[in-house]
């Protein structure tokens, strides 16, 4: 079993109040409409309590819909945090890619010396609006968006790119026009059911992606699609990571938790847990590179 350091390269930390997504009635959202266990404060003494005794070094805040009307707020707020315990390393923030003042709210976020990433999320699914956060499943090839995403490189930062398995032709279209740059594919390829047919056209589609070697994939968010309350079983979380481990290698592929959303599934020594078994077969070299190595190699910790 892995005993070495762990980065945490997806996890989140909020004030309620500042995140109105929190402050409102529950609502449907992708991982489900009851997460009353979210809608209070998860500070940074909570998520290093969650932590436990799993040698978690270094980590990395993704952003969690914080104030519209201020997103660098958000950036600001986390570096406070770093600055007075150490904790969190690295930062990806939001910003809207196809806005024509994007640059303005990019360079913002830069002053900030842990911010190494933008999350904008384009994932869209058929049929369900609660994955439909853009109009269209090929928003990413947008004029408009690309223009933001060429601005992300040029400012020396990588792309959070969130999306499902109809997407990954496109997604391959973008990173392979940006090769300048890193892109982290987020949640595992965000794999909605662990059925054959669902795993195996999500396999397929992955395999468009594997060429590109600034493509990385963050292993997290496991049971972003189960019910709240239960969790996938280690045999169904060891199947996808093994696919990834597999077609992308471990300097391509790194651990999250999404904590505290990750809480609502399973404990984060159920989520070590699983992610172990899942690399038990791995090297020792492998596993150091999934824990740790290659989340500090991109994003520069």
């Amino acid at each position: 079993m892995y005993d070495g350091p762990v980065i945490d390269t997806h996890h989140h930390l909020w004030e309620v109040r500042n995140y109105p997504w929190l402050m409102a009635p529950p609502s449907p959202k992708i991982f489900g409409d009851s997460y009353e266990l979210l809608r209070q404060d998860y500070l940074i003494d909570d998520l290093i309590e969650d932590f436990g005794d799993h040698n978690v070094v270094k980590s990395v805040h993704v952003q969690a819909h914080y104030d519209p009307s201020n997103h660098v707020g958000e950036t600001q707020w986390l570096q406070g945090v770093a600055d007075k315990f150490g904790f969190p390393h690295g930062i990806a923030g939001h910003a809207k890619l196809s806005d024509p003042e994007v640059e303005a709210m990019i360079a913002a976020h830069c002053a900030y010396p842990n911010f190494r990433a933008i999350r904008d999320v384009v994932y869209w699914q058929e049929d369900d609006p609660t994955r439909q956060a853009v109009d269209r499943p090929d928003f990413c090839l947008s004029v408009e968006y690309r223009r933001g995403v060429a601005l992300l490189g040029q400012y020396g930062l990588s792309l959070e790119l969130q999306g499902y398995s109809n997407q990954f032709d496109y997604f391959a279209e973008l990173v392979g026009d940006n090769s300048g740059m890193n892109f982290c594919l987020m949640h595992g390829g965000m794999l909605t059911s662990d059925d054959d047919a669902t795993f195996d056209a999500w396999h397929r589609a992955l395999e468009v992606l594997v060429p590109f070697d600034n493509l990385f994939v963050k292993c997290s968010g496991a049971n972003t699609y189960s019910p709240i309350g239960t969790a996938r079983t280690p045999e169904q979380v060891d199947r996808q990571y093994t696919a990834l481990l597999d077609l992308f290698g471990a300097d391509r592929c790194f651990f999250g938790s999404n904590f505290p959303v990750e809480k609502l599934n399973a404990s984060f020594d159920q989520v070590m847990a699983n992610c172990w078994a899942a690399l038990a077969s791995r090297t020792p070299d492998e596993q150091r590179a999934f824990f740790h190595d290659t989340a500090e190699r991109f994003y520069r910790l």
